[in-house]
């Protein structure tokens, strides 16, 4: 979808994207201008086949976002990838260059892309829970279904957006009146709200009597996410809790670490798959060169490839070079392909997956001293790796060795190395000395100029 200037015209436009790609439900939006801002939620909610295909929109448009890189689909991946200190890049396009060195321009487009397609699915999420909930004519069982889905997809967004962002706007309704002139919410009413979300979803998916389907969020994507969160308030107990009921569960941690991004394997929770036939995920399209003699547009740095150990296999599975006059490039290599003929992808994009679980677990389990568990959530990582047991044995020598093994098993994915360098209150530390001009308010990324000035409740923030 285009990008917007305006939130409440990406609002409102999201209208347009979600009608057209719910197909049947075009009929089922309310033509008004200026702008078109309801649903008939009499109409769309009425049918379940049209109430399905509302959700199911939104993870068409994540994935998709008209071919290119959204916030949900490897745009997260490559910025975050850029800011800390996972990847460089050899082009000379600004609006990536400008995450790598720390400068990013209130009006860069990646900038505002991320900012723009993230509330365009929180609208499209908000308008699924406000039409489920209203409806009389679904069955409960899919009304549970739907609503839960659309809130775990609204907690999921604003965890990123409050992450990157800092305080940013609240968006709980689809009424563009109030939503295109909202001030930015506290960091502390944001993770209410995505608390109260993740609690509602999981009560409402707890029973859900539809298969476990990896390309739907389900219970156990729930519980996942719902770890990650409370490991990000230091709820230690809580995050050991829910990332335990996932690891308890049916996944598995793929024993080749080559299959670990492929379609359906043990170890996904949650992961999603192009759209278009012949596509493969997005983040292999942006990564993956198109030639052999093509330069990789992102490589990694050496800080990357100097936090892995000798015989490391994920160094040896998950990074690939290209060497091309005489020069070698080093990249990520965890998706393997671009595109291909198959009618369906062999790859999925990972949303979540058992790796992370465990280095939730341990981190938990090692902040309240439980030391004993937490050595071995680390090993069961290690040993996949290839590696031997930690030499850990102290609290404090634990929790370094988790962040190490996060750096190592979740580098490029979903901005794990940024949010971790973050949270642990080590990135001036650890970029000041990494890169040249580091300043403290790089740490956020600047709010889009355009949203400034059309909303005068929409502060910048500092240093931009």
């Amino acid at each position: 979808m285009k990008n917007q200037h305006n939130l409440r015209n990406v609002l409102a436009a999201a209208l347009i994207a979600f009608c057209g790609l719910t197909l049947t439900s075009c009929r089922k939006f309310i033509q008004v201008p200026p702008p078109a801002n309801s649903i008939v939620t009499s109409e769309i909610f009425a049918d379940s086949t049209d109430a399905t295909a509302a959700i199911t929109g939104i993870y068409i448009n994540m994935m998709n976002s008209a071919g290119s890189a959204d916030i949900a689909n490897g745009l997260t991946d490559i910025t975050s990838g850029l800011s800390a200190d996972e990847l460089n890049i050899t082009s000379n396009v600004a609006s990536y260059q400008e995450f790598y060195i720390n400068a990013i321009t209130i009006t860069n487009t990646n900038d505002a892309t991320l900012w723009n397609t993230a509330y365009t699915f929180i609208y499209q999420a908000n308008a699924v829970i406000a039409g489920a909930t209203s409806s009389t004519t679904l069955s409960t069982t899919l009304k549970n279904r739907l609503t839960g889905e659309a809130k775990f997809i609204r907690a999921f967004l604003n965890f990123y957006m409050v992450n990157l962002y800092g305080p940013v706007p609240l968006v709980i309704t689809t009424d563009y009146k109030i939503t295109g002139s909202l001030p930015r919410a506290s960091i502390a009413d944001i993770y209410t709200q995505i608390n109260s979300d993740l609690k509602d979803a999981q009560a409402l998916l707890a029973n859900d009597p539809a298969p476990i389907n990896k390309l739907r969020v389900n219970k156990f994507a729930v519980s996942a996410f719902t770890a990650r969160v409370q490991l990000y308030q230091q709820q230690w107990a809580a995050a050991e809790s829910a990332a335990t009921t996932v690891i308890n569960a049916s996944y598995k941690l793929e024993p080749n670490l080559n299959n670990v991004f492929l379609v359906g394997n043990q170890e996904e929770i949650w992961q999603m798959t192009p759209p278009a036939p012949g596509d493969e995920t997005t983040v292999g399209q942006l990564i993956i060169p198109g030639s052999t003699t093509s330069v990789p547009t992102f490589i990694v740095t050496n800080t990357l490839l100097n936090f892995f150990e000798a015989n490391d296999q994920r160094k040896l599975k998950w990074i690939t070079s290209s060497i091309i006059n005489n020069i070698t490039y080093s990249y990520p290599y965890k998706y393997k392909l671009r595109r291909d003929n198959a009618t369906t992808p062999t790859e999925a994009y990972s949303m979540l997956r058992l790796g992370e679980q465990y280095l939730i677990r341990a981190e938990a389990r090692a902040e309240q001293n439980n030391l004993a568990g937490a050595i071995s959530d680390i090993n069961a990582i290690r040993t996949r790796a290839g590696l031997p047991n930690t030499t850990a044995a102290s609290q404090a020598d634990v929790l370094t060795a988790i962040q190490h093994e996060r750096s190592t098993e979740l580098f490029c994915e979903w901005g794990h190395r940024w949010l971790d360098l973050k949270r642990t209150n080590n990135v001036g530390a650890v970029l000041s000395a990494d890169k040249t001009g580091w300043k403290s308010t790089a740490a956020l990324f600047p709010v889009p100029y355009a949203q400034t000035q059309l909303n005068p409740y929409l502060v910048q923030n500092p240093g931009y």
